[in-house]
């Protein structure tokens, strides 16, 4: 990513130098898959579980190969990215998938005809996968087909080709899979690959067809009786009639712990009433909803109110609280509201506020005082942290519950998904700020809580019950309008 913007931003007219600089740009790019090579050669075999490559150049086929071969114990496998096209030497080692006897999770990401034969190859040598992620990304690529899904006359491309083995479609043996990541769906097609009703975990994103696919999961031959786990994201959805559907679909489930719902471009949030069926099952809720970038969705009190009771088991919370500032010592009365209303989840340990406090204009002033004035505004954060920790823990003292002197919340975060490279730029974004509890000692001795501002990737070893802060496809900063970016 580094190596493509610097590229992308040197500008020359001296071909000589372009070229000096495009040599120089893949210079780390060969060192890594060295590395990498290195790795593979020496790590003992069959000593992997996971090996994950992130997106950021593609994989060279010969370390591909090489993992294949010497760590047959691994459990997860991707087909991303490749140096060069991965069918024709897949068809040189025709067997190679099946030597990867412990595999039960395959993620493949075909945004080339080369890469969806060679997913196919990979689902058509383990049938008995427990997980599946399908992300495509033709509209990313140089291929884009006109027939990519399934029409009135025939499957599209994608169907036809990463599921040829299972043709006819009518007569074929499902997937019975536990996990399932999709972000492409066709009606007649998939529900005859894949065996819906034994679905564990599901999570749709930016799917095409998502209002037929929930109405489809509602109907009994169909419906995910053991489904524990359901997202929906989507930052562009047309669909008018999803979000009806999805209800459907909440209404016709019984036992949900995990509910995720990340959807744009919608008129309203999901009605309380679908989620609190689930009330003695969900411990995990996180809803995001806006029609524009000014009108993000928030429920009324008595909504809200009447969640915190129903779902008395929820220990992860992510969802937007009502406008207030970090100018007054005191929120506002319907921020605290929502506040009070918290404290009724007795079990709760993580708290998301996605809403950031809104500030004047002239709190942010000229760009070259906005680091300074971020570092306030933190501060500010982290007194309205404070005062939301020491309620939870005077609440949980007076009703008694919790750990005996405090209440079980440990996290209390502030904006969407905190997954992001750290450098100046992305500072001032104000993607996440997480606070945790900490300590302070007063001139005399006296312990008391302190609320400690720090980073997502920390906050996980402070409460294990805080991957709800992980879970966003999409990055949710512009919801402050404050700032403006």
């Amino acid at each position: 990513m580094v190596i493509q913007d610097k590229h992308r931003h040197y500008h020359s007219d001296d071909s000589s130098e372009e070229e000096e600089v495009e040599e120089s740009a893949a210079i780390p790019a060969r060192q890594a898959q060295f590395t990498v090579r290195l790795l593979l050669d020496f790590l003992p075999r069959d000593i992997l579980d996971v090996f994950s490559w992130q997106n950021w150049e593609p994989l060279s086929v010969d370390n591909f190969l090489l993992l294949c071969n010497k760590q047959r114990s691994l459990r997860v496998l991707e087909i991303g990215p490749m140096d060069r096209p991965l069918t024709p030497v897949l068809e040189k080692h025709p067997n190679i998938f099946d030597k990867l006897t412990e595999l039960n999770s395959v993620d493949v990401y075909p945004d080339t005809l080369d890469r969806l034969k060679a997913s196919q190859r990979l689902l058509q040598a383990k049938p008995d996968i427990e997980h599946l992620c399908i992300s495509t990304g033709f509209e990313y690529s140089n291929e884009d087909p006109e027939d990519l899904h399934d029409s009135s006359i025939r499957p599209g491309l994608i169907s036809r080709t990463l599921f040829s083995h299972m043709q006819p479609f009518d007569n074929c043996k499902p997937f019975h899979l536990k996990n399932l990541d999709l972000d492409t769906y066709a009606t007649d097609t998939w529900l005859k690959v894949i065996k819906f009703s034994v679905l564990e975990k599901l999570e749709i994103r930016n799917c095409a067809g998502a209002e037929v696919l929930f109405a489809q999961l509602s109907k009994p031959h169909f419906r995910p009786h053991k489904l524990r786990s359901l997202r929906w994201m989507d930052d562009d959805k047309s669909e008018p009639h999803a979000l009806e559907a999805f209800q459907g679909l909440l209404e016709s489930l019984s036992g949900l712990e995990t509910l995720h719902i990340y959807v744009n471009r919608m008129r309203s949030l999901p009605k309380v009433g679908p989620i609190i069926l689930h009330k003695k099952t969900l411990t995990s809720l996180s809803i995001h909803s806006q029609q524009t970038r000014d009108a993000i969705h928030t429920y009324s009190e008595e909504d809200f109110d009447k969640l915190c009771t129903e779902c008395f088991q929820i220990r992860q919370l992510s969802i937007m609280f009502p406008k207030t500032t970090v100018e007054h010592a005191i929120a506002s009365p319907e921020f605290l509201a929502f506040t009070s209303h918290t404290l009724k989840l007795h079990n709760l340990r993580t708290l998301n506020i996605r809403r950031w406090p809104s500030t004047r204009e002239s709190f942010i002033g000229s760009l070259t005082r906005i680091i300074p004035t971020l570092r306030v505004y933190e501060h500010q954060l982290q007194r309205i942290s404070q005062h939301i920790f020491e309620l939870s823990d005077t609440d949980a003292m007076e009703n008694d519950y919790g750990l005996g002197n405090r209440s079980h919340l440990s996290v209390v975060c502030w904006g969407g998904n905190g997954k992001t490279r750290h450098d100046s730029n992305d500072k001032l974004k104000l993607k996440q700020i997480p606070f945790v509890r900490g300590w302070k000692l007063d001139p005399f001795g006296e312990k008391s809580m302190l609320a400690v501002q720090t980073i997502w990737k920390m906050v996980q070893f402070v409460e294990p019950e805080s991957d709800i802060l992980n879970h966003s496809l999409y990055d949710m900063h512009d919801i402050h309008q404050g700032f403006g970016l």
